[in-house]
């Protein structure tokens, strides 16, 4: 009986004790915000155009984006990619290369590297590639977490 009746007076002295802090320390709201006004998707900035370049000869700079302009792949006619890496390869060992697709596909492959290991050329058939965004990873030998570069292909 006696155990019961502590525990009834902690239980009411915590009650006590938050409504005070509560009143005593109120939170402070933060300021309403307002929703963002969506703008049409022809009209927002996306930033300048990402370069047409030649399917035939496609060099990537770290953190770069080029465009390839459909009309100009041709069938059965491989896409040459020159991939700069951020540091040379610590080995001469081909890097793993994959390229994928906005729909989730992916091509993958082992590219060469140049005399300076600075570039990785990778090929692959232009039928992969059809109007969209393409994301292009390459395995490096950095010292890092998450030993990978990626670049971007806007099929246009």
């Amino acid at each position: 009986m006696r155990g019961a009746r502590i525990a009834g007076i902690v239980l009411v002295a915590a009650i006590v004790g938050f409504v005070a802090a509560q009143w005593l320390w109120p939170r402070s709201q933060p300021a309403p915000v307002s929703p963002p006004v969506a703008q049409p998707a022809a009209t927002q900035p996306s930033g300048p155009p990402a370069p047409l370049v030649s399917p035939d000869d496609v060099r990537i700079e770290p953190g770069n984006e080029v465009a390839i302009d459909s009309k100009t792949l041709e069938a059965g006619k491989p896409v040459v990619l020159h991939l700069v890496l951020a540091e040379a390869s610590r080995t001469e060992e081909p890097r793993p290369v994959r390229v994928l697709s906005p729909e989730g596909q992916a091509v993958e492959g082992k590219g060469t590297l140049d005399d300076g290991r600075l570039e990785v050329r990778f090929e692959f058939d232009s039928a992969f590639l059809r109007p969209g965004r393409y994301i292009v990873e390459v395995k490096t030998t950095e010292m890092s977490h998450l030993p990978l570069r990626r670049y971007a292909i806007n099929v246009r």
